[in-house]
């Protein structure tokens, strides 16, 4: 009978969609026909297997989670194996072994018994390995004194079970707090804690937007703007054409507008820089592409003001348009005189 090996570890894991899946998403926790959140689950299950691609040794894909008729929650991200020690805030997230080395987890080939210790609670799991795969089930066991700790660091509000259980799940505790008062956020309540790990801002987002050279000074404004898409990779794309130091509702407005790097490459090729985000949105909005800019150009309208752009656009203003209101020579119409051109009926 192999024999079995123990461990404990701690581990920084982002979200997955199923038992299965070792996707980086939100966490999806669905409530009963009458709105009330699930219960706490008696029985979670795990999944570990090699990471592929170039993450280097040591690197596996660790799920955890659970699935009933009515909830789920399931959270997976690729994770760098290491010994007693663990960065909270590292890219990527470590799982910290101890009891069994790196190596020897990663060749086990029998059972296996570790627990996950969190500062919300402790998952004490149990299953099988065999060459760096495997998988089981676990039990959580919540922390009693984890709210008096979070209190202890300013954090107000009761956890009801299921709120402290996501936290434990989500590996939000008082790492995470201590890195919002290191980068000056105002402290959180207890609810806005457990609202930020539903909506996936946790310990990575919050370290990697730090590193892109944003703090939102409260934990609702970058609940807001992860929720809205805007990444710490969007960020640094948006630097590369000279948009830095954004406030957040403009950061917003630009993503939830489409302002890609294909749009800004466009408009950079086309001659326009240094727009300003309003600008863009509007340009974005109004379907001006680089290919409008190009026809303009061609009839030798250059460095339009981005208002005239939107005006010509909107008018339906084209090139065969303007081609035949300046055929009887003379200097090129204005853009305002060819869309009162357009207005009065020409064609």
């Amino acid at each position: 009978m192999p024999k079995a090996v123990s461990l404990a570890a701690a581990a920084l894991i982002a979200l997955s969609v199923g038992p299965a899946a070792f996707a980086d998403t939100d966490i999806d926790v669905s409530h009963d026909s009458n709105g009330q959140p699930p219960s706490v689950p008696s029985v979670l299950q795990w999944k570990m297997k090699p990471a592929g691609g170039d993450e280097g040794p040591g690197a596996v894909e660790f799920g955890l989670g659970y699935q009933s008729p009515h909830h789920s929650m399931w959270m997976s991200h690729t994770v760098t194996l290491v010994g007693d020690r663990t960065d909270p805030a590292s890219a990527p997230p470590q799982l910290q072994v101890g009891g069994i080395t790196p190596e020897q987890l990663a060749h086990a080939n029998g059972s296996v018994a570790f627990t996950l210790h969190r500062d919300a609670g402790d998952f004490r799991c149990d299953g099988s390995v065999r060459s760096g795969a495997g998988a089981g089930t676990c039990v959580y066991a919540p922390n009693a004194e984890f709210i008096a700790g979070l209190k202890t660091r300013g954090v107000s509000g009761g956890l009801a079970a299921y709120p402290q259980f996501e936290l434990a799940l989500s590996d939000m505790g008082f790492d995470y707090v201590d890195e919002l008062k290191r980068e000056h956020y105002a402290t959180p309540n207890a609810a806005l804690l457990v609202k930020a790990a539903e909506h996936g801002a946790g310990m990575r987002q919050l370290t990697a937007m730090n590193a892109a050279g944003y703090r939102f000074g409260d934990l609702d404004s970058f609940i807001t703007v992860r929720d809205h898409g805007v990444s710490a990779r969007y960020i640094g794309e948006l630097a590369t054409y000279g948009l830095r130091s954004l406030p957040a509702d403009e950061l917003v407005a630009l993503r939830d507008h489409g302002v890609g790097t294909s749009f800004l490459e466009g408009l950079k090729t086309s001659g326009y820089t240094n727009l300003k985000p309003q600008d863009l949105t509007e340009l974005r909005d109004h379907g001006v592409s680089a290919s409008f800019i190009a026809e303009l150009k061609s009839q030798g309208y250059e460095h339009l003001a981005a208002q005239d752009l939107v005006k010509l656009r909107d008018h339906g203003v084209s090139t065969g348009f303007i081609r035949k209101a300046n055929a009887s020579g003379g200097a090129p119409l204005s853009p305002d005189e060819l869309i009162r051109l357009r207005e009065g009926g020409e064609r």
